[in-house]
């Protein structure tokens, strides 16, 4: 045999000494060698090329589970996260004794070792691909136990949870399954609440560790110099535990942020998301990585900034600001919002527009308008319609490259007779609105 076979061969040997069995057809089998071949079959249709790493991986992603019982850690959500760490662990290193012991390549081995720690998950595709495969299996052969021995609310926060773990290639997959018709029943009611949470213990403020969670600036003259500066002024205020920035893609990382959110010893933690619309960034990136972290506390995900219904009266009185200053009258005047935009979806333009009709509704400007960077109606395109004065204000989180950079040239370039309000994410008034819909969110005092 090959060293893949050999090393297959090991681990389905080691699997068959589980003590525990389940009934498959008409036979009682080894629990963990089924769920191993499970895994097997469910890579195989979701990455019919998987690499040998992969597929090792798969097939050892329980490797031995039931000598590390939950029942040697402590029955609470702190033991129970100690428990998974040491399985990863283990599992990663039993893996790699049986693969050395096999044949298999050195970097092979360390590369299945690397994938059952989930290590780099959601940036990683093999390592988001074998997370995919878990929660495959777990909702087609699994879930339909696990409804039998929790109430209704439970399971429907394991399966957000299990959801929110997925790629969008996996939630697709996860959609074909030929699932049992309660567990179908229950994914759907799941779905139809989506990040929605029953309302939660109040918490008292003090013990809220907060993460303001951005993409991350690109360009301008200081990257997140926005949500730095809100996360300073949240800070400063005294009502939290503890206050940082979670960078999707920059430094500090959202990964760097909860760790010490956990370690300022708060009871929980609030995320707010710093974007402008519930799309795939706050559904699925920034649900699934915090997922993955199987954090010792309760995790709270707010609505993103963009969906206060509060900002576009914000957005208004800085419009209108920034046309005093500029001594435009706002009625003989256009007002320009402009979004990000995007050809992968619709949030970001509808968010945009939502925020336009209610500005518009309180006919303070002439006309009120809507431009995109990335989707029709453009931004130069706006601008090249002659208008007597143009005040530009972006629906943007932060101050990064199209805020700050784009916008800009898009006027000079076009020569508009316009004024740029800048970005309602940096404004100082932004704030108030977080501190608030937290404080709300969690019943905080």
């Amino acid at each position: 045999m090959t060293p893949f076979e050999t090393a297959l061969a090991r681990i389905d040997a080691a699997n068959a000494e589980d003590p525990h069995r389940i009934r498959v057809g008409d036979a009682e089998r080894p629990a963990e060698l089924v769920y191993s071949e499970r895994m097997t079959q469910a890579l195989a249709r979701l990455v019919p090329d998987a690499s040998e790493a992969l597929r090792l991986a798969a097939r050892a992603q329980h490797l031995r589970r039931w000598t590390i019982p939950r029942e040697t850690y402590p029955m609470d959500r702190a033991g129970y996260h100690r428990w998974r760490g040491e399985l990863k662990r283990r599992h990663a290193d039993w893996a790699g004794a049986m693969l050395s012991d096999s044949g298999v390549a050195p970097q092979t081995t360390a590369r299945v070792a690397s994938l059952i720690r989930k290590e780099n998950l959601k940036t990683d595709a093999e390592a988001q691909a074998l997370e995919d495969v878990a929660c495959l299996v777990f909702l087609e052969h699994y879930a339909s136990d696990f409804a039998v021995r929790h109430d209704r609310e439970k399971m429907l926060g394991i399966l957000r949870k299990t959801w929110s773990k997925m790629s969008d290639a996996g939630q697709r997959a996860a959609l074909a399954l030929p699932l049992d018709p309660g567990v179908r029943g229950l994914v759907d009611a799941a779905l139809s609440a989506g990040t929605a949470s029953t309302t939660p213990t109040p918490v008292p403020a003090s013990d809220t560790a907060v993460i303001l969670a951005a993409h991350g600036d690109r360009g301008g003259e200081a990257p997140n110099a926005a949500l730095l500066a809100h996360c300073s002024a949240l800070a400063a205020s005294g009502r939290f535990r503890a206050v940082y920035p979670g960078i999707l893609k920059g430094e500090p990382t959202l990964e760097a942020s909860v760790r010490a959110a956990v370690d300022s010893g708060a009871r929980c933690i609030a995320v707010y998301p710093m974007f402008m619309a519930e799309g795939y960034f706050t559904r699925t990136v920034l649900a699934g990585r915090l997922a993955a972290l199987e954090i010792p506390v309760d995790v709270h995900i707010l609505p993103p900034l963009g969906a206060d219904p509060r900002l576009p009266a914000v957005m208004l009185a800085e419009a209108l600001g920034t046309a005093e200053r500029a001594k435009i009258a706002p009625e003989t005047a256009r007002l320009l919002v402009v979004g990000h935009g995007s050809q992968l979806g619709p949030a970001s333009a509808d968010a945009t527009r939502a925020v336009a009709a209610f500005i518009a509704g309180e006919d303070r400007f002439g006309a009120v308008e809507t431009a995109f960077l990335e989707e029709p109606e453009f931004l130069d395109d706006a601008l090249s319609r002659t208008y007597p004065a143009t005040v530009v204000l972006g629906f943007f989180s932060g101050d990064g490259l199209h805020a700050a950079e784009d916008v800009p040239e898009a006027i000079a370039v076009t020569g508009a007779r316009a004024v740029y309000a800048g970005s309602i994410g940096q404004s100082p008034a932004v704030v108030a609105l977080i501190r608030s819909a937290i404080e709300a969110h969690l019943g905080a005092t």
